[in-house]
């Protein structure tokens, strides 16, 4: 598979800038030891070009997480407004009371005692009154945040899961990756990553179209996610090309979770006008390293996956 197959279609708009396309281009191919020659620079360079950024999102998804936003910010302030008057409230009174303490210890006159004995009667019941309103002004803030926690959520899967196939998308993978390996450092257990790139899905494209070629990535998606384990994490990594992040799994199990899902997806082709369109996928798989990062492990396991399409394509191969 050449590197301007490696996407289903092209996104209609992008957040990197040409230049920014021709560093990572020239970056990538440095990485895989490629000569960068035009041909070997053009193919990176459209290729990179058609993944869609996982922070180009919809207006109206946009939209939406400033919404969110703002209302955070309206509950805020309602909340340090509402805490302040308390406080304030609450100090005044409790001064009120301390200066008529202070005169019932004092005083021994029947008249001036009774005025201070209504003055703390009324304080108290100011207090009462002002504690009891700012209860119900922090019940109606905590339901306010307690929705907006769930808003926020909602928006958080919305921005970090991939449209068409429901699985996470790049914004998605870096949060996980990054929770994944602190519990590595902290618990020492394995964790390995598998990326896999669909066999010549260019050919699906060219032949029954884009559309179609969209069905079969969501076919090939519903599949991974059925196979998959719960703990289990499946990343749609740009065009045909998906990742599994597998947590508490090293090489071995990782072998045993793909094949799986290689046996499971042979016998499960997608079906177009009374014919089945099969796909085969190679695999690269590597495991973290104590001394690397989760981002170089993925380097080592997308540079495998470019050995096992050399190697014959529908392969495995694990990362040096």
């Amino acid at each position: 598979m050449t590197m301007n197959e490696r996407t289903a279609t092209p996104s209609p708009s992008h957040t990197l800038t040409p230049s920014d396309i021709a560093r990572v281009a020239l970056k990538r191919l440095a990485e895989l030891g490629l000569p960068p020659t035009p041909e070997n620079y053009t193919k990176f360079y459209n290729a990179i070009a058609a993944i869609k950024s996982p922070t180009d999102k919809s207006s109206e998804e946009l939209k939406s997480a400033y919404q969110v936003l703002f209302r955070v910010s309206d509950v805020l302030d309602g909340m340090n407004e509402a805490s302040g008057l308390l406080l304030e409230d609450l100090s005044r009174g409790g001064a009120v009371m301390d200066k008529s303490l202070d005169t019932l210890r004092s005083s021994n006159d029947p008249e001036q005692l009774q005025a201070v004995l209504g003055e703390l009667i009324e304080s108290t019941g100011s207090v009462r009154q002002t504690v009891s309103s700012s209860h119900r002004d922090l019940q109606e803030l905590k339901q306010a945040m307690d929705k907006i926690q769930t808003d926020l959520a909602l928006n958080r899967k919305t921005l970090e899961q991939d449209p068409l196939t429901g699985a996470l998308n790049r914004q998605g993978l870096e949060h996980l990756l990054a929770r994944e390996v602190k519990r590595v450092r902290r618990a020492a257990y394995a964790l390995t990553v598998a990326i896999l790139d669909l066999d010549e899905f260019k050919r699906v494209n060219d032949r029954h179209g884009h559309l179609v070629g969209d069905k079969v990535l969501m076919h090939f998606s519903s599949i991974a996610k059925a196979v998959l384990r719960e703990s289990d994490i499946l990343v749609r990594y740009g065009g045909e090309e998906f990742l599994v992040l597998l947590p508490e799994t090293d090489l071995n199990g990782a072998r045993f979770v793909i094949d799986r899902l290689r046996q499971v997806n042979a016998k499960t082709p997608y079906f177009y006008q009374n014919q089945h369109i099969e796909i085969r996928f190679s695999t690269g798989v590597a495991e973290l390293k104590a001394d690397e990062n989760g981002h170089a492990m993925l380097l080592r396991a997308d540079q495998a996956m470019y050995r096992a399409k050399g190697a014959g394509r529908d392969q495995m191969v694990f990362a040096d």
